[in-house]
């Protein structure tokens, strides 16, 4: 009788082989992506909550190269197979010239000079229970470079120092973390979790990227380092009579960078524009729901949202529902209305609607998110004004057969997070900042959480590729627009057009398997219009080598 209901709870506790996660922006996560619409894998994952598990390697036999396969240490735990799995080392190094670039840099630091970041570890199976230890130790030179106050130190344009100043009073977002080096250990792509079924619940620190895109992601992206959250998500797709579904529930501290603005007192004394932040923690609350319809092959629906906040007396004066769940319970409208003196009740709230659409036939993808910083006033002010306080990512891939396991691989992605000429007629937030609590705005460690093309920016990516096999080498073009939320403020009413800061990036790149290891190349020449929206042009360089060993 003991070993029967001890059967039946095994079976409902569901414990299989649990796999190791795919980290955000990895290589690995390319192929896997681009398999699907080859149709040479059976993944059905939406690829809009990421990291995704590795459960599909067994029938993608080019994947199954860069997964960790072998286990160690067999033993039997709750009468299963049990044992450790050692993950893939990996050795990133980095190099800016003349001043920071880039960005789904996760722990990595904006920085001038060289970079590097260690990272390997361990997985951990022992029936329902997952123990994944891959921390990240990082150095950074931090060589100095020309910040804003540097570049603009000698301006009598109050306009300009406002609308920076409104910006970085409303964000912690430091442009140089200190002058000195920096080095630090972060936990990294860890986890402890327990698993039922294909359904996860613990405490994590990896990256979390949601929505379908693969240069920005508007609402969570690794552009900052992972923070710690609890977590109660899908493994993979949950089938029902409706279609399958992906989703994650997460809840987590974020954490102030502990750095200034450079050179606050000699500004702030001359013009009074800085206000120092309170040192505080926030806490994250956020959704991502995904549904893949079973009437429509390929096509993926999701939803997704986020609210942030102090946690503060009047944090710790809610119920324990309202602390946990305040992208659930929310805010009023009329907590929120910051007129007449007003500061609110404390929050930042948005939410992304987000599709995805295969198109395995012609080997390609479409894909855009559509957010909204803050809820709409009525579903009339919905109707009238759907684009106020909204962003876009809209983008797709296409795969050219040039002959077996050989393609030309075309990708774009367009992001506009720039404010929509509503901001003309009422107040319209830019992404990412919040004037009043929580003023440290949507970051952790002093890095954006969401897109990291930052407030106010724009970005138009373009990429061309060679795949053979497992190598592949290619061009990606990006312009990338600064802020274009302070320019307006900035130069409102002066004639100035003309002083728009963009960078166009041409990346050079390509990945090389030998063997067990994978070597990732990339160079990048920056030409810069305007930078600090100071006019003239300038150059930079940026490369990567970055070294992967897979351990099998």
């Amino acid at each position: 009788m003991k070993k029967i209901l001890l059967a039946v709870a095994l079976i409902f506790l569901g414990a299989k082989t649990f796999s190791q996660t795919i980290p955000i922006g990895s290589y690995a996560e390319d192929i896997a992506r681009r398999n699907q619409l080859l149709g040479k894998s059976d993944n059905t994952s939406s690829f809009m909550v990421r990291p995704v598990n590795d459960e599909w390697h067994d029938t993608d036999s080019s994947f199954k190269q860069f997964v960790a396969s072998k286990t160690y240490a067999n033993f039997q735990f709750m009468g299963k197979p049990s044992g450790i799995q050692i993950l893939p080392f990996n050795w990133l190094n980095d190099y800016n010239v003349k001043r920071p670039y880039g960005y789904n840099n996760s722990s990595l630091y904006p920085a001038a000079g060289y970079q590097t970041r260690v990272s390997g570890g361990f997985l951990l199976k022992a029936g329902i229970f997952r123990v994944q230890i891959k921390p990240e130790f990082v150095y950074a030179q931090n060589k100095n470079f020309n910040t804003f106050a540097d570049i603009q130190a000698n301006s009598t344009n109050m306009q300009l120092l406002n609308a920076y100043y409104t910006t970085i009073n409303g964000v912690d977002a430091p442009e140089r973390f200190g002058n000195k080096s920096l080095q630090h250990l972060y936990p990294g792509q860890s986890k402890i979790t327990v698993n039922f079924k294909n359904i996860e619940a613990g405490v994590s620190t990896e990256n979390i990227w949601w929505g379908p895109g693969v240069q920005n992601s508007i609402m969570m992206s690794n552009s900052a380092p992972g923070f710690l959250h609890w977590t109660f998500n899908s493994v993979k797709p949950i089938k029902t009579i409706i279609g399958s579904f992906e989703w994650q529930i997460i809840g987590g501290n974020l954490k102030q960078s502990g750095y200034l603005p450079i050179d606050t007192n000699r500004i702030r004394n001359g013009k009074g524009v800085f206000i120092p932040k309170p040192e505080v923690t926030r806490y994250i609350s956020a959704y991502t729901v995904n549904w893949q319809p079973k009437w429509l092959k390929g096509l993926y629906l999701g939803i997704t949202g986020y609210d942030y906040l102090d946690k503060d007396s009047l944090y710790h004066s809610r119920n324990i529902f309202r602390k946990l769940f305040p992208v659930i319970t929310g805010s009023s409208i009329k907590a929120n209305d910051v007129s007449n003196g007003k500061s609110g009740d404390g929050q930042d709230f948005a939410f992304a609607l987000n599709v995805r659409q295969l198109l395995p036939l012609y080997n390609a993808e479409l894909y855009f998110e559509w957010a909204r910083n803050d809820r709409t006033g009525s579903f009339n002010d919905f109707l009238q004004e759907p684009g106020h306080s909204a962003a876009i990512t809209l983008g797709g891939r296409k795969l050219f057969e040039l002959s077996k396991d050989s393609y030309i691989q075309v990708k774009a992605e367009l992001t506009q997070l720039q404010k929509s000429s509503t901001f003309l007629l009422r107040d319209e937030p830019t992404w990412y900042t919040h004037s009043t609590s929580p003023r440290d705005g949507y970051t952790n460690d002093g890095r954006y959480i969401g897109a990291g093309i930052g407030p106010g920016g724009n970005s138009f990516m373009f990429d061309i590729s060679c795949l053979k096999g497992m190598n592949s080498f290619g061009l990606t073009l990006e312009r990338q627009l600064h802020n274009n939320d302070l320019y307006y403020s900035a130069f409102s009413g002066t004639g100035n057009f003309n002083s728009h800061w963009v960078d166009i990036n041409s990346t050079f790149y390509t990945n090389i398997k030998l063997k067990k290891c994978l070597i990732s190349a990339e160079v990048t020449p920056v030409y810069s219009l305007n930078y600090q929206y100071n006019h003239g042009n300038s150059l930079n360089l940026h490369a990567r080598l970055n070294l992967t060993y897979y351990f099998e």
